[in-house]
């Protein structure tokens, strides 16, 4: 027997237990407790990011290189390749939270595929052209410079700032641990990317889709530009003044009708159809009333109003409120056919006509629509149909053009405080109170009140924008959303299902996508117009693929400038002698037309890179993932799709799937607003905000927060929530350390064939088998909350709470070659490459510090240092039943020992008994117990045990009942491994004497 070390003390004896702490096999690790940002930096993210995305994705290019016919790398691109595309930022200012969600959940996904043995090409992009940069720049400059600046320099400094920003916000997505090449983007302002997209429109504008039309369209009166549906968003608190208005029939109307109507009328009378409008503005743009000839109409007599007779439609007139009236005769809206009205605003205009429209209803208003053709899309189409002259006298500011205007109206519509003869301001509250007051003045006025409503927005400059005709380029959709609808039926997956629904309404509600934009900064939209009339166009296909040769050889810029670079140049050989007559024309490309065509980035690494041949059918869809905000749906979603169906002709959206989510929101449920002071930055979580009492979670502590979320809604951010963070991510990192620094002192150890395992370690690994599956199909459903969620009570119940309590005593006291030290670390193993697998693609530089402190001897495989989905198959019902009764007599122990004084509460100085009838049919042993449990001894009995405080009945897995007693224990407490079961005080236990004799040899 060994002897222990003792010391004499005041005439004392006492043992120095800490003789034999070296002969522990205590937990040693160079793991570090928390993570450290400059290491990260430099070190884990390039190790587990670009470092291996750039080598699997050069291994597959190299085995596709080796491959001889097309159909043989298309079948091994479309089993073995994924890709997610990348939905470009938009290359101004910094990145705030909802960039990092978007390219996390980005990065959550892509990592997970590859890490399901797929090769991953993802290509990150910017978007670089439209009105933010241009104004931005421009706002850079004195006023008086504004005015006057070419469009080169204006080019010229967008594209720098487009650059700098590109640099700045490279270096904070690099912090995101994004598996991807941040050196090889795709950027929209490229000269390839800008071929790509021309090559599109020319595409498009052969199949007749193209169109330039003098038509209404949304206008930004700030930004001074046409603007896309899908460049609006809409306020439910506008206020406007709606008006209730009268215009007069002719003589000729007025009676025509009274005789039709078969009345009676000694003396002439006025009758006026009263028309109802949210815009009073565009009272001056009217060219016609329009009526639904199925509708009943009256003629109502107002009483109070010196027997002034109104036309209104007979199931609205109860909605007017008029207090005294009567209905002279109600009739078929037939009768107002050929009737014509008088707009008295302008005095010296022709009678105007009343049209039939099936776009009247007749659930709000008086079923009498004013119809201003140069200012709303059913108005136009109306004033088509019957030649009216589409009509809008306002300029590029929303202002009244005066010039377009009689004369007899110039008094009114002159705004005093601007410079010059300029108009006023058609959205000012000042120019609608002059139109009422007008209106009053002229007999035209039935009834005004101001009313909140949902109006259209610039999302860009956030003011409201008007509806105003003028010359724009359009893709007509007609005849292709039809294919794009066909495209997303049972062919697209959505996540969440409702995109499905919100997407399939913007497109079908679509007809055509004003393309054109009156800025400098973009690709130009290649058109030529006369000097003497700019209405007359030159534009085909022979012209626009010279253009597309020009800027290949000069370079895009130079289609704007005007002097040095003369128009003979952009046209073809057979159009130099009608240069001269001709300008290049200003216009660009929509934005959303450009990262719209970035579908082209995917086809080009399809050809380009795997060598592809041009006519080979291509992969369909072209990708498997588009990931963004919920607010693309209107817009980069819909745009991808559009320009794709367009350009091929054939139902086949390019992406698999669309995955949306939500937008960030403080603790209070706002969202973020840097005017209102609530925003938090990535940076902010990164590194810790001490103002915001927002703790440094490190890049982990971001990239968990992103996953543990539902991104399918908004998300709130703050103090709290992060708090929580970071105490699940503590515990994740302290399991990680547990694990390696049990794992260091494992010798010459070599995992153990699942046999060779006790019940319970075979039932820990059934419990990681469900762990896998349950992960990977949250995976396959992008619930990447769920995943989070089990792990952490995987790791609070069945490690934490149980398997690791039970394992410490064997992996500190016991021989370091002892078999069931084995049988633990073998355990620990799987769990360690079980969490590291599913834990990779959340937080995949964590797993990357892990994966360099494992240890060198027992990693020469390089096996466990890869993710793998696939455990050693385990018998669960045998598992499951064995460790249902030790976790109900661990249970039951613990429930007795909470009980008991404080003195007696330790689990190593207590004995077990456990009474059963029938010790054959037992599935555990007495060892088995005590380790689960971790008393100093277990004793199995058939004999009775008296039942009193300290008794506990446990129920069995096959039925039976045992009867479970403490006691404190009568043996001594062993100075090693402190468990109350040596026979002499002072003494080691047969297992410690044991386990230091084995040091010693």
């Amino acid at each position: 027997m060994v002897l222990p070390i003792r010391i004499w003390s005041g005439g004392r004896r006492y043992l120095a237990q800490h003789a034999y702490q070296k002969t522990l096999n205590l937990p040693k690790t160079k793991f570090p407790s928390h993570s450290k940002l400059q290491k990260t930096l430099t070190e884990l993210i390039p190790q587990s990011s670009q470092v291996p995305y750039k080598e699997q994705l050069s291994e597959f290019i190299d085995r596709i290189n080796q491959l001889d016919s097309d159909s043989a790398k298309l079948k091994f691109i479309r089993e073995n390749l994924f890709i997610l595309h990348d939905g470009p930022p938009y290359a101004n200012g910094d990145l705030h939270l909802g960039h990092a969600l978007n390219k996390i959940l980005k990065d959550i996904i892509v990592r997970y595929q590859y890490s399901s043995g797929k090769y991953v090409f993802y290509k990150p992009g910017w978007d670089c052209h439209g009105l933010p940069i241009e104004l931005k720049v421009l706002k850079s400059l004195p006023k008086k410079d504004i005015e006057t600046i070419s469009p080169e320099k204006i080019r010229s400094m967008a594209r720098k700032h487009a650059l700098t920003a590109i640099d700045h916000q490279r270096k904070q997505f690099h912090q995101f641990a994004i598996f991807t090449d941040w050196n090889d983007p795709y950027i929209t302002m490229d000269k390839k990317f800008e071929i790509d997209q021309l090559k599109i429109f020319q595409k498009m504008y052969h199949e007749g889709l193209i169109l330039r039309q003098n038509k209404p369209v949304f206008w930004g009166t700030e930004t001074k530009t046409a603007l896309a549906e899908s460049e609006l968003e809409y306020n439910k608190s506008h206020e406007s003044t709606s008006a209730y208005v009268k215009f007069p029939l002719t003589k000729q109307s007025s009676l025509q009708l009274i005789e039709n109507l078969n009345i009676v009328q000694d003396t002439p009378v006025t009758i006026s159809c009263l028309i109802w409008t949210s815009t009073p503005w565009t009272l001056f743009s009217n060219r016609a009333i329009c009526f639904n000839q199925n509708f009943s109409y009256s003629l109502v007599k107002l009483v109070d109003n010196n027997n002034e007779f109104i036309l209104v439609e007979s199931n609205l007139l109860i909605q007017l409120n008029i207090p005294n009236y009567d209905i002279v005769k109600t009739f078929s809206g037939e009768l107002l056919t050929n009737l014509k009205y008088e707009n008295p605003l302008f005095s010296e205009e022709e009678p105007l006509p009343l049209l039939h429209g099936t776009h009247v209803t007749n659930d709000t208003g008086t079923g009498l629509v004013h119809t201003a053709p140069g200012h709303g899309p059913d108005d136009y189409l109306v004033g088509i149909r019957n030649n009216l002259p589409i009509y809008s006298p306002v300029d590029h500011e929303g202002r009244y053009n005066l010039s377009e205007l009689p004369s007899s109206t110039h008094k009114l519509l002159t705004d005093p405080d601007a410079p010059g003869n300029t108009g006023r301001y058609v959205l000012d509250p000042k120019t609608t109170l002059i139109i009422i007051e007008k209106l009053k003045e002229l007999n035209m006025l039935f009834r005004s009140k101001k009313y909140t409503h949902s109006y259209p927005y610039d999302w860009r400059s956030k003011k409201p924008v008007i509806i105003r005709a003028t010359p724009q380029w359009f893709l007509n959709l007609a005849k292709m959303k039809q294919l794009a609808v066909e495209s997303l039926n049972d062919k697209v997956n959505f996540f969440p299902e409702r995109g499905k629904t919100r997407l399939l309404s913007f497109i079908k509600n679509r007809n055509e996508w004003c393309i054109s934009r009156q800025r400098a900064w973009g690709v130009p939209i290649p058109a030529f117009y006369r000097i003497e009339n700019s209405d007359e166009v030159l534009m085909n296909e022979e012209i626009i693929n010279h253009v597309i040769k020009t800027i290949e050889s000069n370079g895009i810029d130079k289609w704007f400038d005007q002097y040095s670079s003369p128009t003979e140049e952009w046209l073809p050989e057979s159009y130099k002698n009608v240069a001269h007559e001709y300008r290049r024309g200003t216009d660009t490309m929509d934005v959303w037309f450009d990262s719209g065509s970035s579908w082209k980035v995917i086809e080009s690494f399809y050809h380009d890179t795997l060598k592809i041949r041009n006519g080979s059918v291509l992969p369909s869809p072209l990708f498997d993932v588009a990931l963004e905000g919920s607010d693309q749906h209107r817009g980069w979603f819909q745009s991808l799709l559009l320009t794709k169906v367009a350009y091929s002709k054939v139902a086949e959206a390019p992406y698999r799937n669309i995955i949306t989510h939500g937008f960030t929101l403080d603790e209070k449920g706002i969202k973020m607003s840097k005017s209102i002071g609530n925003t938090i930055s990535p940076t902010d979580v990164i590194q810790g905000n001490p103002a915001r009492g927002l703790i440094p979670l490190g890049i982990d502590g971001l990239r968990y927060y992103v996953a543990h979320s539902n991104f399918t809604k908004d998300l709130v951010v703050g103090a709290n929530i992060m708090k929580r963070v970071s105490e699940s991510l503590k515990k994740i990192r302290i399991t990680f350390r547990f694990l390696l620094s049990n794992l260091e002192k494992s010798g010459t150890f070599e995992p153990l064939a699942v046999e060779e395992l006790r019940p319970v370690d075979q039932y820990i690994i059934s419990t990681l088998q469900k762990l896998l599956a349950e992960s990977k199909e949250s995976y396959q459903s992008y619930n990447f909350s769920k995943i989070l969620t089990t792990l952490q009570h995987h790791l609070s119940s069945e490690l934490s709470a149980f398997y690791f309590d039970s394992s410490k005593d064997s992996l500190y006291s016991d021989s370091i070659t002892s078999e069931k030290r084995k049988q633990i670390q073998t355990v620990l193993l799987y769990v360690l490459q079980t969490y590291s697998t599913i834990l990779n693609p959340i937080l995949p530089t964590l797993i990357q510090e892990v994966r360099n402190y494992i240890p060198t001897e027992w990693n020469n495989s390089g096996h466990w240092d890869k993710p793998n989905w696939e455990l050693p198959t385990i018998n669960p019902p045998i598992i499951e039943s064995f460790t249902a009764n030790e976790r109900a007599i661990l249970l039951a122990f613990q429930d007795i020992l909470q009980s008991r004084d404080e003195t007696l509460k330790i689990p190593t100085q207590n004995v077990a008994v456990i009474h059963t009838k029938s010790l054959s049919k037992l599935t555990f042993t007495k060892e088995q117990i005590c380790d689960i449990i971790q008393a100093a001894d277990v004793i199995i009995t058939e004999e009775p045990v008296m039942v009193n405080e300290y008794t506990r009945t446990v129920s069995l897995s096959d039925g039976t009942e045992a009867i479970l007693a403490v006691q404190e224990s009568t043996m001594h407490k062993c100075p090693r491994c402190w468990k109350q079961n040596a026979e002499e005080e002072d003494y080691l236990c047969k297992r410690c004497e044991q386990s230091v004799a084995h040091q010693t040899m």
